[in-house]
């Protein structure tokens, strides 16, 4: 006994034929239509597309992978105790999105190393998780975990360095990311621009606050000379930072930094210099200061190839007679396609303090952005 389906004539063999040969037309419509709005329309090798399930005018996946190695000895204070080895420095993944109501947000978390200094297991934490309002190019307002208005070194964002490490004065007098909320914008259109922002200040992925008080930090930056000689761009910026903050906890007092950085660019030659001092006034006892600074130049040979070379001193201003950390890198980039595919290559002689000998050490890494 053959069912008959509704809008079916019994009939005829032929009429059921032509109308099982319409409801596939129409099926074969229906998915050109899908496939034109998942964008892949005419290629069925297309991979699958992102596609927002809120209101989002756009949304994006991406990430960052870093591989390296290291051979040598410890240049600076940050690798003691560490043999040569592999490593898997930065291993991000990025969600990125925006709303026609100038809102947007970022998510990203990183699997990575994500220190110099040794890492066992595998387990991922935050780096950048916020939403920002850039409705106005003067007010823009960001709140969530990001990097600290202060230092030039440490705001490069980590794909765009062009050295393998950033400085041992970066890493001992800045603050990071923090968690808290920031306005900035440009006070005068491609002049002066600000950022000012309040934090928890206890440090990365930490939701506390050890007191009733924030951190605050901002940054000023001038753009002081700009203009194409020739057929080459000359730029000098400034700019100048400050944070402040109350602590309580493993240590209790008043932390405060405060540093100066300047870059000019001449068509492919670039130099620039950072000033960064933090001092830490304990209740209990007598004010510390530790301070550090370095120069930097890069050279780029050809749109592939470029050099780099940098001085640093670190004085960390401790009991000894002589705490302060001098150190050379020198390497070089090959841009095989931008910063999205990079190989990169540094050599680092340091003389720590005393007793610890001087050492150098070779660092290689290989950059994929995606």
């Amino acid at each position: 006994m053959v069912a008959i389906l509704p809008g079916w004539a019994a009939d005829s063999l032929e009429t059921r034929v032509a109308l099982l040969e319409r409801q596939l037309e129409a099926l074969a419509g229906q998915n050109q239509v899908l496939r034109e709005r998942l964008g892949t329309a005419g290629d069925t090798s297309a991979p699958v597309q992102i596609r927002p399930a809120g209101r989002e005018t756009g949304i994006s996946l991406g990430g960052l992978m870093q591989v390296q190695s290291e051979h040598g000895g410890a240049p600076d204070s940050r690798y003691h105790g560490i043999n040569d080895r592999f490593q898997l420095r930065w291993m991000r993944l990025a969600l990125a999105g925006s709303f026609a109501e100038a809102m947007a947000f970022k998510f990203e978390t990183d699997f990575g190393n994500g220190a110099v200094a040794n890492r066992t297991g595998a387990s991922g934490q935050l780096t950048d998780a916020y939403i920002i309002w850039t409705r106005y190019r003067g007010f823009n307002l960001k709140a969530g975990q990001f990097k600290t208005p202060f230092g030039f070194e440490q705001l490069l964002p980590d794909p765009k360095t062009i050295f393998i490490e950033r400085t041992l004065v970066n890493d001992r007098l800045t603050v990071g990311r923090q968690i808290g909320m920031q306005a900035s914008g440009g006070i005068v259109p491609e002049v002066l621009d600000y950022a000012v922002g309040v934090f928890n200040g206890c440090g990365t992925n930490n939701g506390g606050n050890d007191n009733a008080k924030y951190m605050t930090a901002g940054r000023l930056v001038a753009q002081l000379y700009r203009r194409e000689m020739g057929d080459q761009e000359v730029h000098w910026t400034a700019a100048t930072h400050y944070f402040t903050s109350l602590d309580q906890g493993g240590f209790t007092g008043r932390r405060e930094g405060i540093g100066v950085d300047s870059q000019l660019g001449w068509g492919p030659a670039q130099i620039g210099a950072e000033l960064l001092r933090q001092e830490i006034h304990s209740f209990a006892g007598a004010p510390v200061a530790s301070e550090g600074w370095y120069v930097f130049g890069a050279w780029n040979f050809s749109g592939h190839w470029q050099g780099v070379a940098r001085y640093e001193a670190y004085d960390a201003r401790t009991a000894d007679p002589d705490a302060v950390t001098r150190e050379w890198t020198v390497g070089l980039n090959w841009f095989l396609k931008g910063d999205d595919l990079k190989l990169s290559f540094n050599y680092q002689l340091g003389r720590p303090p005393v007793p610890q000998p001087r050492a150098g050490r070779l660092l290689s890494r290989i950059q994929v952005v995606f």
